[in-house]
């Protein structure tokens, strides 16, 4: 396996920039994913290190090798789609051993591959089968299967789960695990699902417009988010943001949420007097007696899911609804009054360019 390098990567379509300027390393045997929503150039970058997809600016190395011209077929890597792409009329073995017999290797050479293959995907008592009689998660297994055969230095999946059901979804990331865990394999995997995201990933890079808005661990970029864009995308469910203003009174630091006000600490000296968003999780909040809370607010939607309860709240003075995570036995209705306290030591500030500010 190998590391990979992207040195200034840009890409444009007509005037269209898709891709601008991205730097990136991954280092041997990390596991990475890019996240970001629809159209941000995450696929079009897997395609651009694949090769299947020229630059219009920048390098890309692979284990050290300058392989920005290289042909897709020399650069050692491989793909796997969205779409299985199986030969309907090939049988599991026959798919999974195509490339190599495209290679002219010897059949038994193939015969052997194959089934070390199966074995490693769990599906060897399929290898007779033709792709139609298989589940999506066993055809996605068959695609993987295909790649790996190859022994390529770099693993790319391209929104490969998208096609299955949710609980599939679900037991394919565990498989995708195990796999990374056994081959120990350089993997780069594209999704616009932040969960799979934060359960897959070693390093996380996320994308927004063509650009890397920030990379780190899921749990770097959980807690210390860069920006707005970030701390909205990363988490489910996502960030709270609400409009609030920092303030001055005599030696404290006070800050305005709607009709209440919530000393902070000094470190919030620089941001006094501003308006600003604060951004905080679902979980730094709390439903409590009405008189009690920091402000007052209406259950709105409820969300019942077993080991926790999602709760939607109308915010008296503030336009957005608020969502809320809480424990099961915590009984609020649709149209229930009820107080919400703030953990303010979990608050994100960011300014009016969605920049953090502390």
């Amino acid at each position: 396996m190998a590391d990979l390098h992207l040195d200034n990567v840009s890409k444009s379509f007509g005037t269209l920039e898709v891709i601008r300027n991205v730097c990136l390393d991954v280092a041997h045997g990390e596991f990475i994913v890019f996240v970001g929503p629809s159209g941000c150039g995450k696929s079009t970058l897997l395609r651009l290190i694949t090769g299947l997809e020229s630059v219009t600016g920048g390098r890309i190395f692979i284990g050290g090798v300058d392989v920005t011209q290289v042909r897709p077929s020399d650069r050692r890597v491989a793909m796997v789609f969205q779409s299985y792409a199986l030969f309907p009329h090939l049988t599991v073995a026959e798919n999974i051993g195509f490339g190599l017999r495209l290679a002219k290797r010897p059949a038994a050479v193939i015969r052997q591959r194959v089934d070390a293959v199966a074995r490693t995907l769990r599906i060897k008592d399929l290898l007779d089968r033709k792709p139609g009689q298989l589940s999506g998660g066993q055809r996605q297994r068959v695609a993987i299967g295909r790649s790996i055969i190859r022994s390529p230095e770099v693993f790319l999946f391209d929104e490969p789960l998208s096609n299955l059901d949710a609980a599939l979804r679900v037991l394919m990331r565990l498989e995708i695990t195990r796999l990374h865990n056994r081959l120990q394999a350089t993997m780069i995997f594209v999704t616009h699902d932040q969960t799979e995201a934060m359960t897959l990933a070693d390093r996380i890079y996320v994308f927004n417009q063509g650009r890397i808005e920030q990379s780190g661990t899921p749990m770097d970029l959980y807690n210390s988010p860069s920006n707005r864009f970030v701390a909205g995308f990363i988490g489910s469910p996502a960030m709270n943001f609400l409009p609030g203003k920092v303030e001055q009174t005599g030696d404290h630091m006070m800050l305005k949420i709607g009709s209440t006000r919530l000393r902070l600490d000094q470190s919030f000296t620089s941001v006094s007097h501003r308006e600003i968003s604060v951004g905080i999780r679902p979980e730094h909040l709390r439903v409590v007696e009405s008189s009690a809370g920091h402000v007052r607010a209406e259950v709105e939607i409820i969300e019942e899911l077993g080991a926790e309860v999602i709760a939607y709240l109308q915010i008296e003075g503030i336009s957005d609804p608020i969502t809320i995570r809480l424990p099961p036995q915590r009984h609020v209705v649709p149209g229930q009054q009820v107080g919400v306290r703030f953990a303010s030591e979990h608050f994100h500030l960011f300014g009016s360019n969605g920049t953090r500010l502390c």
